[in-house]
């Protein structure tokens, strides 16, 4: 009978230890999240981020050479975080253009998490100029998520600034165009006007578009540039040097009277397995202007395991802070109970274990 009743004190010890030790890590979690929602609260983020004015007055002109960092459709993945951290230690930087498809979807807070990952994980020190992408903004009224999270043109610019935006650097004219699939040819006027106003003179000219031209990368099923050979003609025609642009997962390039054309869509967004080989890998281009030339710098990512820290994080934005905006008091709530019963629960397992004690020792004597 005392054998029978050892067992049961020791298998309960064991429950109030287990109960305890989940308890406290919930505490301990919950405490994370608090810390990790009171400093999303706090950031003074965005400021560098988007196609504004005061963004192209910051950037301070050195002359000749200078170095700029490209990357696209990252679709708020781990791997564009470890891609820009790389990038962060290459040498001096004087802004980064984003192609497009930053988020994986237009919704408000997909792009509040690109925004605040760029502010507390990689914190750079200039500014971020972004050309959108078919996934940033959604066009066309639809019952997808709740409305007031929709990212239509004008919340966009209402976060990011203009959604075509051009700036001149060290002589050097640098055109983002949005591609509006409700007047899909528009931007062949922006450019155009762009050109025609501010192309004169200048030392090189590049432009950045999500869509590439079909005939870069060959596939039919892919949307496309519109109206692209009216394209080729007005860049060719005022001497553009390279034109970048994103869409197809992966890395490609032609040249064609003289104007460079380059595909770098492979900056976080998952690799399609009917893609060729060459050119599928994840990457940045890092562009290295000089007065006589310009070199390209192609950062590789290739490690995809999970972060966990970062899923908990993911998981705690999109599912939790939703809930508990305005009400943030209820977080410290479950944390407090978190911690009261996995201490009344330590208390159990103290108390059975002394109980264990106790029994064993008369038996042994």
């Amino acid at each position: 009978m005392g054998s029978l009743e050892l067992k049961k004190t020791k298998r309960k010890a064991l429950i109030w230890l287990c109960l305890s030790l989940l308890f406290l890590f919930f505490t301990f979690l919950s405490g994370w999240i608090i810390k990790f929602y009171r400093d999303y609260q706090n950031l003074s983020y965005y400021d560098l981020i988007g196609n504004k004015t005061s963004n192209a007055n910051i950037l301070k002109e050195r002359g000749f050479p200078f170095s700029f960092l490209i990357i696209s459709d990252t679709h708020n993945s781990k791997v564009a975080e470890n891609l820009l951290k790389l990038a962060m230690n290459k040498g001096d930087v004087s802004f980064l253009i984003h192609i497009g498809d930053f988020v994986n979807s237009p919704n408000l807070l997909d792009h509040r998490f690109f925004q605040m990952n760029l502010s507390m994980e990689i914190k750079p020190s200039f500014p971020i100029f972004l050309a959108p992408g078919n996934h940033d903004i959604e066009y066309f009224p639809s019952n997808r998520g709740k409305n007031h999270h929709r990212v239509t043109p004008e919340v966009f610019d209402s976060i990011y600034g203009s959604r075509s935006f051009h700036f001149i650097f060290n002589n050097c004219l640098f055109i983002l165009c949005e591609i509006d699939p409700r007047r899909p040819t528009d931007y062949l006027d922006y450019l155009h006007d762009t050109l025609s106003q501010k192309g004169e003179g200048r030392r090189y000219i590049f432009i950045f578009i999500h869509y590439p031209p079909r005939r870069l990368v060959r596939d039919k099923g892919k949307s496309s540039l519109p109206d692209e050979e009216k394209f080729f003609e007005l860049v060719e025609s005022f001497k553009v040097h390279t034109c970048f642009f994103g869409h197809y997962h992966g890395y490609r390039r032609i040249s064609t009277k003289g104007v460079q054309m380059i595909v770098l869509g492979g900056g976080g967004g998952g690799l399609k397995s009917w893609q060729p080989e060459w050119g599928k890998f994840h990457h940045l281009l890092k562009i290295n202007v000089h007065e006589d030339m310009i070199s390209e710098d192609m950062l590789i990512f290739k490690d995809n395991n999970i972060d966990v820290a970062r899923e908990v994080k993911r998981f705690a934005f999109f599912n939790l802070f939703p809930i508990i905006e305005h009400r943030a008091w209820s977080l410290y709530m479950v944390s407090l109970l978190f911690l009261v019963w996995g201490t009344y629960f330590m208390k159990r397992f103290f108390f059975y274990s002394l109980k264990k004690e106790n029994r064993e020792g008369p038996e042994k004597s």
